[in-house]
């Protein structure tokens, strides 16, 4: 299913070009950790509309990335598991890419820019009404 949603993901990044440009998993660390911590961007339910008030966080960690001469910056889309599982698929996606498009503004290379998602945190697994957790609606940023 992961490779399923990576493939459409690259599908739809190639007919968006003011989009990054590579689509798939995030490079592992070969011999080296992230090149800073991570940044989160939080969702309201349903949204994959970027927030105001984490457009400096996005643009501070696009500097920081370009400052500390990251090769890549990884843009993972997430979903809590509230709704279809097709839908948080989709809306997983969005989140990263709308995200990718604020570290572009920010004057991040596309070109260096890598989205991939994870639906629906924890597969398929079910926490009651934990199921809808805010920190499970992000994208995190991972400059490497």
């Amino acid at each position: 299913m992961t490779r399923l949603i990576l493939l459409a993901s690259a599908v739809a990044l190639f007919a968006a070009p003011s989009l990054a440009q590579t689509a798939g998993p995030c490079p592992g660390n070969v011999g080296s950790a992230a090149v800073s911590k991570p940044t989160w961007v939080l969702f309201d339910l349903g949204s994959a509309v970027v927030k105001p008030e984490y457009k400096p966080a996005i643009a501070e960690a696009a500097k920081t990335a370009k400052a500390r001469q990251a090769t890549k910056v990884c843009v993972v889309g997430q979903t809590d598991k509230l709704g279809d599982k097709n839908y948080n698929a989709k809306l997983a996606q969005q989140r990263s890419q709308a995200v990718a498009s604020e570290l572009i503004k920010a004057g991040y290379p596309a070109k260096d820019v890598v989205i991939a998602s994870n639906p629906e945190a924890f597969g398929n697994m079910s926490f009651g009404s934990n199921d809808a957790s805010e920190k499970d609606r992000r994208v995190t940023i991972i400059p490497r």
